[in-house]
């Protein structure tokens, strides 16, 4: 009896872990994990508050040393645009997604499926957005340093400075605006996600 209950129990941890006797073919799921991980993948290079390059600048600007401040500016650059990519090619691999969807047997979880996908879509452009107003503020940035930097700045460098350091405030006050679509497309992400895989009988491995 103990032996039966154990193999019992394996299958149906197979069942979860595969996606077997579900609507859902493996390659929608596989499909699905590949672009999660590479989301979190993304994040993690995009997140500048969190990033020890803005820590550095901001003692560099602070003590002056504006040519090392122009390194770790490009250095931060490199990694948003890095960021960039990836979250391009998540759009990519959400296409391939919509393709695969196709094949869901069962109507209902095909409908949740394509909402899911949907709203997946819409975060990633978000991610996309706020993702590239940090590079035009990093941008806007370094040419600001590189005026700074030098030992003779005139009226026009002067000017320039000002005008640049209000276009960086003015795309600094965007960035609330996109953190508060990204957070309530999140929300409709998960709650549409959950739907999703609570239909098709799957498991959500954090």
């Amino acid at each position: 009896m103990k032996k039966t209950i154990f193999i019992t129990l394996v299958v149906a941890c197979v069942l979860v872990l595969t996606g077997c006797g579900s609507s859902v073919s493996q390659q929608f799921i596989d499909k699905h994990n590949e672009i999660v991980a590479l989301g979190k993948e993304a994040e993690q290079i995009a997140n500048l508050e969190k990033s020890a390059e803005m820590d550095t600048l901001s003692k560099q600007m602070d003590s002056e040393d504006y040519t090392e401040a122009i390194k770790t500016i490009e250095v931060a650059l490199s990694k948003k645009k890095d960021a960039s990519s990836k979250f391009d090619l998540i759009d990519s691999k959400l296409i391939e997604l919509t393709t695969l969807s196709s094949d869901i047997s069962n109507a209902k979880v095909k409908v949740s499926a394509d909402k899911f996908i949907d709203v997946a879509k819409k975060e990633n452009s978000v991610k996309i957005k706020y993702n590239d107003l940090q590079i035009q503020m990093l941008e806007k940035t370094k040419l600001m340093v590189e005026i700074l930097v030098k030992d003779d700045m005139d009226v026009t460098d002067e000017k320039t400075i000002d005008s640049l350091v209000k276009e960086i405030n003015d795309t600094k006050d965007q960035f609330d605006v996109v953190q508060k679509e990204a957070n309530d497309i999140q929300q409709q992400y998960e709650i549409a996600e959950n739907e999703f895989f609570s239909l098709a009988n799957l498991q959500i491995n954090e």
